[in-house]
């Protein structure tokens, strides 16, 4: 109820001087160009640049702001909102028209600062308005509660401690079970398959025992057999090898000779073309002795294989 009495009364006062202004707008010109002066003198020059230079429009856009905030505050739509546009819009009509520092008498410069007063007490209730919730928990207390009421459930869904206790008692005793019941089974099982694995074992071992002497056997009859027939086999490499030695000895004289006769070919071609070359002049000449050049060179090379040839046969 006070809120709905409070509202009207104090929204009145911005409604009535949002009409003067609207109504006589002249009035407040120089008070608003006052106020954009000092605006433009402290804001950096970008940004100054910015501030409308009609102040007519201002004023009347002032005066229409504090009209229509001024009527929802008192009918009790958005008041928060409502109330916050007013106080900002009232903080240049403060200082433009109630500026009692730079008043000319000390008549003049009391009116004003009553007025500077009372409309920074109206600022004040206007503030007071901007935060009041009606009795409805603010936003920040609202949060603060949801997060309570969230961690207050978060922790009563969690298990207690005696609980979890509980639980890993529990958890023990069926281990402890499953692990009794796995070494019973473990022992019986080996109680009961001890004797077949003693008997697989004895017959496994009797199988290796025959391996071995069989083994055993054999290798003695192979170390007779190489003891008996080493000196015939050692005989009959060296036969072999008296063979093999003699026919290369052989091969090898046959190879000299062929050597030998071939060097003796080559060297009467060689011998043959010369002479010829001797006989013939100009360009035959020379044709000729290039030719008895190659024939003494495939003769060197006969006559050098037949000399190595016969040195490996001697040695």
């Amino acid at each position: 109820m006070i809120r709905k009495i409070a509202r009207p009364m104090l929204a009145s006062v911005y409604i009535a001087d949002g009409a003067d202004t609207l109504l006589n707008t002249s009035a407040h010109v120089r008070a608003t160009e006052n106020v954009l002066d000092k605006v433009r003198s402290i804001l950096p020059d970008d940004w100054a640049r910015n501030v409308p230079n009609d102040p007519e429009l201002v004023a009347r856009a002032m005066g229409g702001t504090k009209v229509g905030a001024g009527a929802l505050l008192a009918l009790g739509k958005a008041p928060r909102l409502s109330a916050g546009t007013l106080a900002l819009v009232s903080v240049p009509t403060i200082i433009g028209r109630y500026n009692f520092w730079e008043a000319d008498n000390d008549e003049e410069k009391s009116s004003r600062r009553n007025g500077f007063l009372t409309n920074v007490a109206l600022l004040g209730g206007l503030a007071i308005t901007s935060v009041d919730t009606a009795g409805k928990p603010s936003v920040a207390w609202r949060a603060k509660k949801a997060g309570q009421v969230t961690g207050d459930k978060v922790q009563s869904a969690l298990p207690t401690k005696s609980q979890s206790q509980k639980t890993f008692d529990q958890a023990s005793n069926w281990v402890g079970d499953k692990a009794g019941q796995a070494q019973d089974a473990v022992t019986s099982y080996v109680d009961d398959h001890k004797d077949d694995w003693k008997k697989s074992a004895d017959q496994a071992a009797g199988v290796a025992s025959g391996w071995l002497d069989t083994a055993i056997d054999s290798g003695k009859n192979l170390i007779d057999t190489v003891q008996s027939e080493a000196p015939k086999w050692a005989n009959q490499a060296e036969k072999t090898g008296r063979d093999l030695l003699d026919e290369a000895q052989k091969t090898g004289k046959k190879l000299n000779k062929r050597a030998v006769k071939a060097a003796d070919k080559a060297q009467d071609r060689a011998d043959d073309a010369l002479s010829k070359a001797d006989k013939k002049t100009g360009g035959a000449a020379k044709r000729a002795n290039r030719k008895a050049e190659k024939f003494q060179k495939e003769a060197d090379k006969a006559v050098n294989r037949a000399v190595k040839n016969v040195k490996k046969q001697l040695n």
